[in-house]
């Protein structure tokens, strides 16, 4: 057993740097801060959008920066699993994204997969994978 399932606060801690890194990069997306979104993101991302399409990080940012607006990002109750220096969280995703080019409005919902690794001291993500909810 790691520290961060071991000891109550080390995990009660964990827990809420991940919803609050989480929050920050919701809230990102929202105000189109590339620069804090890519603080966030560890060098070797691989982002799975809801289509399919597979991102890097390079790739996700500049897409996030000339392709989309995110007009609202809501995400519904983390269920976060912490091992050491990494953790899973997933949960539900809602966003309404603006496409750039043709003003096309998309109402998004999702379920999210995430993967965080801890990396002196502060959360980056890893992977995100988005798949459809099914009703």
């Amino acid at each position: 057993m790691n520290a961060a399932l071991s000891d109550p606060l080390a995990r009660k801690g964990a827990l809420t740097s991940l919803e609050e890194v989480e929050r920050r990069r919701c809230k990102a997306l929202m105000d189109g801060d590339v620069e804090a979104l890519g603080s966030l993101l560890s060098d070797d991302l691989v982002h799975i959008h809801l289509t399919g399409k597979i991102d890097d990080k390079a790739g996700y940012l500049s897409g996030f920066k000339s392709k989309f607006i995110f007009k609202d990002v809501e995400r519904g109750p983390l269920d976060i699993r912490v091992w050491d220096e990494c953790a899973v969280m997933i949960g539900r995703l809602t966003q309404t994204i603006v496409v750039r080019e043709t003003g096309e409005r998309h109402d998004i919902r999702a379920v999210t997969s995430q993967t965080w690794r801890r990396v002196e001291g502060r959360w980056l993500q890893t992977t995100c994978h988005n798949a459809p909810v099914s009703d």
